[in-house]
């Protein structure tokens, strides 16, 4: 095993290591797993649910892969998504568009708006 430091009770392995490599693969195979068209439905959902779990080994896994375990989750959420025909892009709001009022007019602002409205009439 090559060198590595403690850090958190966690290993931070060398940026080409051996070790680094085999995380970096179980994420690999478990992305292909999930999207192949190959791959058993039920192999392909399970592959689904560890990518975005938030469970121990799955964190471990990519914090010795060097990723961003909620980055990691977050893509792969939207990648399944996107498969099944949502539409992600768009952005769903709870509560209607806040009308405002019209802003009142002062000093030269409102002398400027009654002479262009005489212009107009």
């Amino acid at each position: 095993m090559s060198q590595f430091i403690k850090s958190n009770n966690m290993h931070t392995y060398e940026l080409n290591s051996p070790e680094r490599k085999l995380f970096i693969a179980v994420l690999s195979q478990a992305v292909h797993d999930a999207f192949s068209s190959h791959v058993p439905k039920v192999e392909k959902q399970q592959a689904q649910a560890w990518l975005i779990s938030n469970s121990k080994d799955f964190k471990s896994i990519c914090e010795n892969a060097g990723r961003n375990a909620k980055y990691v989750t977050e893509k792969i959420r939207r990648k399944i998504l996107k498969a099944n025909g949502w539409n992600i892009d768009i952005s769903v709001r709870t509560t209607p568009p806040r009308i405002r009022k019209q802003k009142h007019l002062t000093g030269n602002a409102y002398y400027a708006a009654k002479r262009e409205q005489r212009t107009i009439a």
